[in-house]
């Protein structure tokens, strides 16, 4: 009896398989299409309603078709149809955006008409809940326009602007967020923002995280970063990887050179340049801090110059071939840093990695 039922099942199911096999195309595509139409579709996540800090409104940067255009310091504010808050240029209003540092807008994006807007007094955009809208980071843009007729407001925009800070309660965060250490996730966007075969949405989003892990790192207190030792900073003595444990900055932000590194030379140079525009956290005390200077200034250049080359020559004196390609790696990293920071620019000494 069992075999018996045993084989209606596998003669019921080959005849299924025969009915399938012989479903017309049409009967095919239109299942397709109603799986298609009858799909759940989940909605997606809506960006962070943010008050831009009032010092950042003084300032409106332009865009147009996604790339930096131009600045405007004198502006009228509307309010709009649908109730946001836009800038005039001529006869038309454009929606104000915030990035999390500056607030802009899109010349081509969607416009409003003046006639069909209120004119409200700028302090509104100091009360008022902006979406947050990614976009390059300010000191990026001070770099790419520095030769632009507003490259001076970029620079000094950069200086003196924060990232909207991210609420961390007391101002004390755990070590690892989400199993990563700061230094780890400020690496893993950094090599993605600047990594040439991700493409250009993935780049826009990493940097918009870059700058945001930023952000967090500024507002985290110096007892945050204290260092346990200067042995624990040392490490093991290893010969095949090298930092600077001596300052920490370069260290903190995961420089390394040599043959343990795991870093590519244009990822290490990444960094270098990320530093030296960066509004550093107080990784240090005040005094040690207040020797980097402010963000892409002569001091700065000058005190990451002087630790790379002081590395490099201690390392000289050693007469170890297991530091040959540390050396190499500071002296093309200097060299690098000569060639895209300081000439044309600065007139200190640029230091050398030669020993007597």
């Amino acid at each position: 009896m069992s075999r018996g039922k045993k084989r209606r099942r596998n003669s019921k199911s080959l005849s299924t398989k025969r009915v399938g096999l012989q479903m017309s195309p049409e009967k095919a595509l239109a299942i397709r299409v109603r799986r298609v139409l009858t799909k759940k579709i989940t909605a997606q996540k809506v960006p962070s309603l943010l008050v831009p800090p009032s010092d950042i409104s003084k300032q409106i940067l332009v865009f147009k078709e996604g790339k930096f255009h131009h600045l405007i310091d004198n502006f009228l504010v509307f309010r709009m149809p649908d109730n946001a808050l836009g800038v005039s240029i001529r006869k038309a209003v454009y929606s104000i955006r915030y990035s999390g540092e500056y607030l802009y807008i899109d010349i081509s994006a969607e416009r409003i008409s003046k006639r069909e807007c209120l004119t409200v007094a700028r302090t509104a955009i100091g009360a008022e809940r902006i979406r947050i809208t990614p976009s390059p980071p300010i000191h990026l843009l001070a770099q790419e326009f520095a030769e632009n007729a507003h490259g001076f407001k970029l620079r000094k925009l950069a200086s003196e602007n924060r990232p909207h800070p991210t609420k961390l309660g007391s101002g004390k965060a755990p070590a690892k967020t989400r199993g990563m250490t700061y230094t780890e996730r400020w690496l893993r966007q950094l090599n993605l923002a600047f990594n040439q075969t991700a493409t250009e949405q993935v780049r826009k989003k990493a940097l918009v995280q870059l700058a945001k892990i930023e952000s967090e790192l500024l507002s985290l207190s110096e007892e945050y970063f204290k260092w346990p030792s200067t042995e624990a900073l040392n490490g093991s003595g290893s010969l095949n990887s090298f930092d600077a444990p001596k300052d920490g900055i370069l260290s903190f932000f995961g420089y390394q050179v040599g043959r343990g590194s795991v870093l590519t030379s244009s990822t290490r140079y990444a960094i270098l340049d990320r530093v030296f525009t960066l509004v550093l956290p107080p990784i240090l005390p005040s005094w040690h801090m207040d020797s980097w200077g402010t963000p892409e200034s002569s001091r700065r250049l000058r005190k990451m110059a002087e630790t790379i080359a002081a590395l490099a020559r201690n390392a000289k004196h050693r007469r170890s071939p297991s530091y040959d390609q540390a050396v190499g790696d500071w002296e093309q990293d200097l060299q690098r840093l000569h060639d895209t920071h300081y000439v044309g620019r600065f007139d200190f000494g640029w230091p050398v990695t030669h020993t007597v």
